[in-house]
């Protein structure tokens, strides 16, 4: 039990932690809700559900408009870019694009791509890691320009083969686009080294943090990648909120993916002038409220701090991982490696949709099972689904043996 004490010997005061949560005080059949579901989106803190109801209810009024309470919202709104771009530690608040979700923002980046740097022969590299949201739009990128969409093929334990990856790196690839982290199986890439091997020949790479955002910190000038993607509601945010970074030399030379109100300065009915950076990604009224709440939210993480919460759940990761190792017919998928604190297994001949069933019904535990959105990489694997159990800072070790007993007590029951 050496894992359970060193999380208990935490820097972070878990129960206070858990008392921010409302979320995680609801019971269900007599059965306190056990949330291992944060890879898919997280529960968020009161005192950023209180900034939003605030803000609703006493600030309310949308941005770039003459009166004072819009004025006001304009402000904050601005010192939310501000904040997230010391989060990420960008050059200047000017690389933060606020999107609807990390799937639009690189549904921008693609869609750009494809309006005016890619061409017939060109070629786009992935990674057989990526979720649906980072093959999709490649694919249609691709379709529309004849370009080719190529894979960086991993291991059985899910690790990048660098060697192929470097052989991949021609002069007819316009950019990479891959994971921070993977989804599916937690693993780490070894991002700084993928950026430095594509800029060597002057590829771009953009990068998925949709994963790794929520549990680390995340350093622009320290990855030197030239996109960074990432939802908030994945970190505590209220749903609706995605950033998209972006070094300017590569923010100029993208055209806009939508058109509309705010991202342009003039407009006629035969011809257009785009805003400054960032605003010309920005069409249409954005979710600004919901961008404000993120504000609070980042000073919620920061006052946590982040190294703290990134260590307890590694630990707790460590825990889970040993439990869930000891069990007969458990097979964990991913590297034993570096990875984010997700443990994706299968249990030999049973069916993962029944133990989803089974964890929700009788112990109100949120797992996700099934595909993960990932159904490409599964086809690598060979297999036909997995179920996930992904962690952040405020679930405990008591849950995770809860977790692991019903796990082995559907196995019993079952087999």
């Amino acid at each position: 039990m050496e894992e359970r004490k060193a999380v208990e010997k935490s820097a972070l005061d878990i129960r206070k932690v858990r008392e921010s949560f409302p979320m995680l005080q609801k019971k269900r059949n007599g059965k306190q809700l056990i949330y291992f579901d944060s890879a898919a989106s997280t529960q968020k803190p009161k005192v950023v559900m209180d900034k939003l109801y605030d803000f609703y209810l006493n600030e309310y009024a949308k941005p770039d408009e003459r009166h004072a309470f819009s004025q006001e919202t304009t402000e904050e709104l601005e010192n939310a870019r501000k904040k997230m771009a010391g989060f990420l530690n960008a050059k200047s608040e000017k690389d933060i694009v606020f999107t609807r979700g990390c799937t639009e923002a690189i549904n921008l980046v693609a869609g750009g791509f494809e309006r005016g740097l890619l061409d017939k022969e060109d070629e786009v590299l992935i990674s057989a890691l990526e979720h649906h949201a980072n093959i999709v739009p490649w694919q249609l990128a691709c379709a529309q320009t004849g370009a080719r969409l190529r894979v960086i093929p991993i291991n059985q334990q899910g690790e990048i083969e660098l060697a192929a990856y470097e052989v991949m790196l021609t002069k007819k690839v316009k950019i990479v686009a891959i994971s921070h982290t993977s989804h599916a199986l937690g693993n780490k890439l070894p991002i700084t080294q993928m950026v430095a091997m594509a800029h060597k020949r002057g590829i771009p790479v953009l990068v998925d943090g949709a994963q790794a955002a929520p549990h680390m910190p995340v350093d622009m000038q320290e990855l030197d990648c030239d996109f960074y993607t990432f939802s908030c509601h994945k970190m505590g945010s209220p749903s609706g909120v995605g950033v998209l970074y972006g070094k300017k030399k590569w923010l100029d030379k993208l055209p806009p993916y939508e058109g509309g109100g705010d991202m342009t300065k003039e407009v006629t009915f035969s011809s257009h002038k785009l805003a400054a950076l960032p605003k010309k990604f920005e069409a249409g009224t954005m979710p600004f409220a919901e961008i404000i709440s993120c504000s609070t939210l980042i000073d919620f993480l920061d006052d946590l701090g982040r190294t703290k919460t990134e260590e307890y759940e590694q630990q707790v990761l460590r825990y889970a991982t040993g439990r869930l190792q000891a069990l007969d017919r458990v097979r964990i998928h991913g590297t034993s490696g570096e990875k984010e604190p997700v443990l994706s297994f299968e249990v030999d001949g049973m069916d993962v949709k029944k133990l989803e069933g089974f964890l929700s019904d009788e112990y109100n535990i949120a797992v996700k099972a099934g595909d993960l959105s990932a159904q490409p990489l599964l086809k690598i694997l060979g297999v036909k689904a997995l179920i996930r159990a992904s962690f952040a800072y405020y679930n405990t070790e008591e849950e995770v043996d809860i977790f692991t007993g019903a796990v082995e007590e559907f196995i019993r029951r079952k087999g």
